[in-house]
């Protein structure tokens, strides 16, 4: 019979690659994927550990999978097994646990387990002096496509355990990024979503030295008719030229992006030791802004850091208010071990951290119906999503389609019928 894998994917856009890059191998190696994981022969779960939730909901899908698949073998990886990898060893039926530096080896580990394929002997991909793209990437049936253009972090933020886990910055080389683009694209993929850890930091420790603006450039100039679209860049990343460059693109260079601010207070930004001011992150949006009206704007935020008081949390609101964002994703603040923050006294309280959040989500409630319904009665281009019965805008607004489905993964026009608190409605423009 023919050998089966089901990967599970927890966690950010990142490991979303890497589980594309540990599928690709083992298609490669003649396995098929099997959309049910009970049933599987292979199960990857590809963990997160940005919070201490994450490591619980980790554990909790690992017991499930071998008690449901008790005769598959089960293997674990990502941030989770990197940080605390015997953690993992000590759930009952668990063959094997590996770290992210083990990801880009993961045919030598399918060898070491005994699982049918091609030799492949160890060699340094999963070191951390370069990051090399993959030959081959697996995304299933997924409508858009993600590529890691660079991977760890530099900065020294004492909330985060990631640049732990994900190591220093280093970046994938120009040319292979260009010639993975254009192989997603041959494939038929209409919009690639650009990830990493640290994505402005780009190119810095590459040999001539690169900057994130000059491989949009290059990136732009293999498009076409498809589109790329940034995740995530921090405030100081975000520079006139990217902004240049994301407005003068027609569209090629989606109009969203996720700056994180995880603070509108100087003092507790300080406290999480972030490189930039509140000011500072603000500026950046109001240029985003300027530059492009309908571009889709959303930020990180982290309630409840030690020390953080009414009048500080007062100030982040207050900031969010003279701001043009338009969604925030909203996280209570995570002890983790290691990190400078974790040896912080003056907790919050679980109540007020709660009562805080709550009131940040109605926040980004507001600001995003606010937004969406600016578009009631336009005509916005789309990829569509999953079964073809959702699109999803450049600006980043998830819409559902009425009427016939389209096909999943292509590029329409659609246009905006109506607006509600609870989702956005849509038609296909016929074309």
């Amino acid at each position: 019979m023919t050998p089966t894998f089901h990967s599970i994917t927890l966690g950010c856009k990142l490991n979303q690659f890497d589980s594309a890059a540990m599928e690709g191998e083992l298609a490669r190696r003649g396995f098929t994927e099997d959309s049910d994981r009970d049933r599987a022969g292979v199960v990857i779960i590809n963990t997160c550990t940005v919070t201490h939730r994450a490591d619980a909901d980790a554990r909790k899908l690992i017991r499930s999978v071998r008690r449901n698949n008790p005769d598959c073998r089960l293997l674990v990886t990502g941030c989770f097994a990197e940080r605390d990898a015997d953690a993992i060893r000590r759930i009952p039926g668990v063959d094997r646990v590996f770290g992210n530096r083990e990801k880009p080896v993961i045919a030598s580990i399918l060898d070491e387990i005994g699982l049918t394929g091609s030799p492949a002997g160890r060699d340094d991909a999963g070191c951390e002096e370069s990051l090399s793209l993959p030959d081959s990437l697996h995304f299933g049936d997924r409508s858009r496509a993600f590529l890691k253009i660079q991977e760890g972090c530099d900065l020294v933020c004492s909330y985060c355990i990631i640049p732990q886990v994900r190591g220093r910055s280093r970046s994938a080389p120009l040319d292979q990024v260009e010639s993975a683009l254009e192989a997603l694209f041959r494939r038929g993929y209409r919009e690639v979503v650009l990830t990493g850890v640290n994505t402005g930091d780009y190119g810095k420790d590459l040999d001539p030295g690169l900057s994130l603006e000059r491989l949009l450039d290059r990136l732009l100039q293999h498009c076409g008719t498809n589109r790329i679209r940034l995740n995530s860049l921090e405030p100081l990343t975000i520079t006139d030229g990217i902004i240049g460059l994301m407005a003068g693109s027609g569209g090629k260079l989606a109009p969203h992006l996720q700056v994180p601010l995880q603070s509108g207070s100087e003092t507790v930004l300080r406290r999480m030791r972030r490189n930039y001011r509140a000011s500072t992150w603000l500026d950046r949006m109001e240029r985003l802004r300027a530059a492009m009206p309908d571009i889709g704007l959303g930020a990180d935020m982290i309630v409840g850091f030690p020390g953080e008081t009414d009048e500080e949390f007062q100030e982040t609101c207050r900031l969010l208010s003279a701001s043009p964002v338009n969604y925030l994703h909203v996280f209570s603040w995570s002890e983790r071990p290691g990190t400078a923050a974790s040896e912080l006294s003056d907790r919050v309280h679980s109540a007020l951290i709660r009562e805080r959040s709550s009131e940040l989500r109605r926040f980004a409630d507001d600001a995003g119906f606010r937004f969406r319904s600016r578009y009631q009665g336009r005509q916005l281009d789309c990829v569509a999503l999953g079964d073809g019965s959702r699109a999803l805008t450049g600006n980043f607004i998830e819409v559902g389609l009425d009427g016939p489905p389209a096909e999943p993964g292509s590029r329409v026009l659609a246009e905006i019928t109506s607006v509600t608190a609870e989702e956005t409605r849509a038609v296909i423009v016929p074309g």
